[in-house]
């Protein structure tokens, strides 16, 4: 293969391929909100709320993501409430407790219409980015890695759930 279509071919490769984030946005006064069509006919709709936190937190001197021992994050993440096709979907709280100062959130979808939520927060060596993956509208992996050290320092969790179906 010349140079001339190896190029040709690369640049076709790059135009052909697809950002599959739906949107990226901020948060304002506290709050991020983002919505993305699975392409199923169900629409994901993601709000997170932060609240500051408290000079007499507990947890204050405990490791979180965006901040460290010695300065605690600013604020940290309340609730997050996802709607997937109409339905409410159960986060737990394990799955964001830590994770301190969020500044943005972005979707991305993923493979059999389910999605990522990316929140990514923090400021300089504390910053990371905290991926929670959904599939059959529940949450099944959160991976947090820090953006400064990807390879060195990072986390992940999988979830499984044991549904009572009365």
């Amino acid at each position: 293969m010349n140079k001339v279509s190896l190029l040709a071919s690369i640049i076709l490769i790059l135009y052909s391929i697809q950002t599959s984030f739906a949107a990226v946005t901020n948060f304002e006064k506290g709050v991020a909100k983002i919505s993305m069509s699975l392409g199923n006919a169900d629409l994901v709709n993601v709000s997170i709320e932060t609240i500051e936190t408290p000079a007499d937190y507990i947890y204050s001197k405990a490791y979180m993501w965006g901040g460290d021992e010695s300065f605690p994050p600013k604020n940290f993440i309340k609730k997050i409430t996802i709607i997937i096709g109409g339905s409410l979907s159960f986060i737990p709280l394990s799955a964001y407790a830590d994770l301190g100062s969020p500044r943005k959130i972005a979707l991305e979808k993923l493979a059999l219409h389910g999605f990522r939520l990316i929140i990514s927060g923090g400021d300089a060596a504390a910053s990371y980015n905290a991926n929670l993956d959904f599939k059959n509208n529940e949450i099944y992996r959160r991976k947090v890695v820090s953006a400064e050290f990807p390879k060195e320092v990072w986390e992940e969790t999988f979830f499984s759930f044991n549904h009572l179906h009365n």
